[in-house]
């Protein structure tokens, strides 16, 4: 399962395109504003989110590595 999981980017690219995708439908069936603005809000902050994850991740495993 972990390597299925990895292959199709990691787990928080998964979720992160499961919230992408979850969002896409509940703003075409009109269940979020139809402005659009808390569907760029949740699209923003899911982006922000993986970055954030991705770069403290590569910061843990940097001062990890030089730590042995």
């Amino acid at each position: 399962m972990r390597d299925k999981l990895e292959s199709y980017g990691g787990r928080r690219f998964v979720m992160s395109m499961g919230a992408g995708i979850t969002a896409t439908v509940l703003q075409w069936f009109g269940k979020i504003d139809a402005a659009g603005s808390t569907y760029a809000l949740i699209v923003l902050g899911t982006v922000g989110a993986y970055i954030a994850g991705n770069t403290a991740q590569k910061i843990k495993t940097t001062n990890s590595s030089t730590d042995q």
